[in-house]
């Protein structure tokens, strides 16, 4: 037996994932301005999520430089790539529209 440790990677997406929205909901909660400015900040420090959809944004050459980015990106794919909503979408927009 071995004690077993998160790696790096592990620790951002538990910090993307639980702890920036939970802060930033306890803020909202508590009308904490400051709690959910920190929040944000603190993603805009952790490293970008690589996965499926970050990495297709990169082949179009639109990379995430935090994880703010990334999750920014992943939010695009889902309300908009996902649902066929490429003309509400400015990247979409301007792909189909100004080619």
């Amino acid at each position: 037996k071995r004690a077993k440790r998160l790696g790096n990677k592990a620790m951002d997406l538990l910090v993307i994932n639980t702890l920036v929205p939970f802060l930033y909901a306890y803020g909202k909660h508590k009308g904490d301005d400051e709690l959910q400015r920190r929040s944000i900040e603190l993603l805009s420090q952790v490293k970008p999520e690589n996965n499926y959809i970050t990495r297709m944004w990169e082949q179009a050459n639109i990379f995430a430089e935090s994880a703010a980015d990334s999750q920014a990106l992943i939010q695009l794919q889902k309300e908009y790539c996902d649902k066929k909503n490429c003309l509400r979408c400015r990247f979409g927009y301007i792909h189909l529209c100004h080619k």
